[in-house]
């Protein structure tokens, strides 16, 4: 820097030398353009996990009318087998398809 002595003490600046700085700046753009580029990436992010939790709520649900479903068929499933081991049912079935009829009582033995 050059200092040039006009009179009455007042002097006067002719050159001006940057001096470089400690740590390197970043041109403003590109600071801007980072910036952008990190709130872009967590909108993004954020639109990704709303859809996660949609997809989560979806699968819950079917999930849970998968389940209802099933109990329904089981509680179906209980009542038929019940029916099915039902003593008068059982006899009507040996006396028809079978054949089978009431042993008479000479016929029976006892065991001790």
């Amino acid at each position: 820097m050059q200092r040039i002595m006009i009179g009455n003490g007042v002097c006067m600046i002719t050159e001006i030398r940057k001096e470089t700085p400690v740590f390197p700046s970043v041109p403003r753009r590109r600071r801007l353009a980072a910036l952008f580029a990190v709130v872009l990436a967590v909108a993004l992010f954020n639109v990704w996990l709303s859809g996660q939790y949609f997809r989560m709520g979806y699968a819950v649900s079917s999930s849970l009318e998968e389940h209802r479903s099933l109990k329904k068929q089981q509680d179906h499933l209980k009542t038929e087998i019940l029916m099915l081991r039902s003593p008068a049912r059982i006899e009507a079935i040996a006396r028809t398809q079978l054949g089978m009829v009431a042993p008479k009582t000479e016929r029976i033995i006892r065991v001790r």
